[in-house]
């Protein structure tokens, strides 16, 4: 059994079915739904009323391999100063939860072409990658200088929803840091979440009528119609105003780790995602007890 290090640190990304075969809708999340998956993912709801606050909480602590790749000149190009920032702002995430991470090895990739990963149909380095540095029952991050998919997207990262037997999270260097939810967002996925704005089950109704089998599967998020907050005024709404043809005036929060990426480009850039709700912590814990606990 590894060791675990000292270093206590949590992983961000964002899935790919064959990693991101199709153009993902959100700035910088790979991840997609596999439509094979969808049925057995949908059945792990959490049916509770959208006004409970209670957290069915699981104390453990998740082992993380990190894997981190050198580029040509050998050089990781990360410090562990910002490496072990992010993981501290993770465990905060999660904390709700019970859930907390740590890193069992710190491993460095000399295979510098990996570096600029692509990963898409016809070309799979993340298999050749995953041949190479991985290890079981452990959360294996990978931390690289780009990643591009079939629709040549400069992708932040992405990860594997639960079911789908792969347990590693891929992320770019350059979002992997403690001002910014991109490693929240990407284990959110990881553990079962999906975007506030989702479609594949049918589309969520403003007034929640739905909520357990449309949009997100959980409650207590408002339903979503993707958009974009204000980039001159903070975190204000700014997009659809009705819920397609429901006709129903709403605003969508923009302060959800699993929203579309809502962020102001003033200066300084601010990420306007900040928090999880109680049901999608219980549907983390659902989706780890039902087909994670395996993990170390």
């Amino acid at each position: 059994m590894l060791k675990p290090l000292s270093i206590t640190l949590i992983v961000l990304v964002t899935q790919l079915s064959l990693a991101g075969l199709a153009q993902s809708k959100h700035k910088g999340c790979g991840t997609q739904l596999p439509k094979a998956q969808i049925m057995g993912l949908q059945a792990i709801t959490v049916p509770e009323d959208p006004e409970c606050t209670f957290i069915n909480k699981v104390e453990r602590t998740l082992q993380i391999s990190l894997h981190i790749c050198l580029d040509s000149d050998g050089n990781p190009n990360i410090d562990m100063d910002i490496v072990n920032a992010a993981l501290q702002r993770l465990n905060q995430d999660f904390a709700p939860s019970g859930l907390q991470f740590q890193y069992c090895t710190i491993t460095y990739m000399e295979n510098h072409e990996l570096d600029d990963l692509t990963v898409s149909q016809g070309v799979n380095e993340e298999t050749h990658m995953t041949i190479l540095h991985y290890e079981p029952n452990t959360i294996n991050l990978y931390l690289v200088n780009s990643i591009a998919n079939t629709f040549s997207e400069d992708l932040l990262g992405y990860s594997y929803y639960p079911n789908e037997g792969k347990d590693l999270i891929v992320m770019r260097k350059i979002s992997f840091n403690d001002f910014e939810p991109h490693f929240s967002h990407q284990m959110g996925h990881y553990f079962g979440l999906y975007h506030t704005d989702e479609t594949q089950f049918g589309t969520e109704h403003p007034n929640g009528s739905n909520c357990q089998t449309t949009g997100d599967l959980v409650c207590d998020t408002r339903a979503d119609p993707g958009g974009d907050a204000d980039p001159e005024d903070q975190c204000n709404y700014e997009g659809p105003t009705y819920q397609y043809a429901a006709g129903i005036w709403y605003v969508p929060a923009t302060d959800n780790y699993m929203s579309g990426y809502y962020e102001t480009f003033s200066s300084p850039l601010y990420d306007c995602r900040c928090r999880f709700t109680p049901q999608q912590y219980n549907r983390i814990i659902s989706q780890y007890l039902s087909f994670r606990s395996y993990l170390w």
